[in-house]
């Protein structure tokens, strides 16, 4: 292997995505430590020197005019010819290479930590939380990576708390205040959840390669605002269309680099997946209202514990599909592949595994359910991945960095 291949990078790539492609080993690495999955130890050293030559201009210009032919493009998992996205499209998976127990032992000390210190640790736990799970989903040989900073996230939950003090507060005070204090809630919200995606996607990178989102008060005001309220309105019929306009939303507004994303995810199909549940629901309804007449009360509890457990179970795993087997990237397109017997069995034992533990069991639950992701994710590559990387490295250095301004507030948990 030539030291561009053992590094998984293009004979064209920059320094900095030199230095990302080995950071990004050196974490996998360090990550694999110990388990099945470990690569051979005799890589670090191979890794060490790749990157020792390709970094220095003067050793890497010697090492370049010993090859005799320039280097092959770097080794990728197997690809297959899609059929369904476009001619000459190639099909990437993605992997998600974490361990529960790995992961355990991240989340009990974030749990105890965040609790000690009456939840102002939990900022720097969900730092660390995103980067081992950013670390671990690997495209093209190369992981994802999280920036996050934990002050910023602390700042934006204080900004949720307060808001949230507020409006206890109004309840309390009488229904005119309550009333008001929603209302300010309601044209703040998506202002604040605008900030707190542009804060998500920012801080997200690829191949040393940042997300970004952008998107205007008015349009996530529609899209928030208006579309709950119609949804109060019609007691819930609008609630797919809402959905669906937020999905859509956080995709189009997405960009990976300079290349923007589009979604095509139709308003019909969202309401086709929620059907099922909606009819089981009224059937359940009547079922229970029998069963109380007759006393069946056990049954009832049973009947309403697995219909809360196995229909937001569905209508996730349908929605992931119809989500991503609608979007694309530039000229590149998803798919995603999820058999839902199989991420509704998944999501069934997982909330067993968490019940008969107490929750000790919920650490190995999200890896499960992020692996299950993963592997039935795809990419419909239109031409060569690493042609596109470098091409978006060259674009946003040209245009130049301005995502340190964003990087300022989060409020998700």
């Amino acid at each position: 292997m030539t030291h561009y291949e053992t590094l998984g990078v293009s004979v064209r790539a920059g320094t900095d995505e030199i230095r990302a492609a080995y950071r990004d080993r050196l974490l996998r690495f360090r990550d694999l430590a110990g388990s099945p999955q470990a690569p051979d130890p005799l890589l670090l050293d191979r890794l060490r020197e790749a990157y020792a030559v390709l970094v220095d201009p003067v050793q890497r210009t010697a090492y370049d005019a010993t090859l005799d032919q320039p280097a092959a493009p770097p080794p990728v998992p197997p690809a297959v010819r899609s059929s369904g996205a476009g001619d000459g499209a190639v099909a990437h998976g993605f992997r998600f290479v974490g361990e529960g127990g790995a992961y355990f032992r991240i989340w009990i000390v974030n749990l105890c930590l965040s609790i000690v210190t009456l939840g102002i640790y939990s900022a720097w736990a969900k730092v660390r939380r995103e980067q081992y799970f950013h670390r671990n989903l690997l495209f093209n040989d190369s992981a994802f990576d999280y920036h996050g900073k934990p002050q910023a996230i602390l700042k934006g939950r204080a900004i949720a708390f307060a808001l949230f003090l507020v409006l206890s507060l109004a309840q309390e005070a009488g229904p005119l205040p309550y009333l008001l204090a929603l209302l300010v809630i309601a044209i703040v919200a998506p202002a604040l959840l605008i900030r707190a995606l542009r804060f998500r996607a920012a801080n997200t990178s690829y191949r040393s390669l940042r997300f970004s989102f952008e998107a205007a008060y008015a349009t996530a005001f529609k899209v928030l605002a208006l579309n709950l309220l119609i949804t109060v309105l019609t007691l819930g019929l609008w609630f797919p269309k809402l959905v669906r306009d937020w999905r859509k939303f956080t995709v189009e507004h997405s960009r990976f680099g300079t290349t923007a994303f589009t979604c095509t995810l139709g308003v019909g199909q969202v309401y086709r997946i929620f059907l099922i549940p909606l009819a089981l629901f009224f059937v359940l309804a009547i079922v229970i209202g029998i069963a109380g007449l007759k006393g069946g009360g056990l049954f009832v509890i049973l009947l309403g514990i697995g219909f809360y457990l196995l229909a937001p179970a569905y209508v996730m795993g349908r929605l992931t599909n119809a989500v991503w087997s609608s979007s694309a990237l530039g000229e590149h397109r998803f798919s995603s592949d999820i058999p839902v017997r199989r991420y509704v069995g998944v999501a069934l034992t997982n909330w067993l595994g968490i019940i008969c533990t107490l929750g000790l069991f919920i650490p190995w639950a999200q890896v499960r359910m992020a692996r299950l992701r993963a592997a039935h994710l795809t990419l419909h590559a239109v031409g060569s991945l690493d042609d596109f990387v470098a091409r978006e490295h060259e674009q946003v250095s040209a245009l130049g960095d301005a995502a340190a301004d964003v990087f300022d507030m989060d409020l998700a948990l």
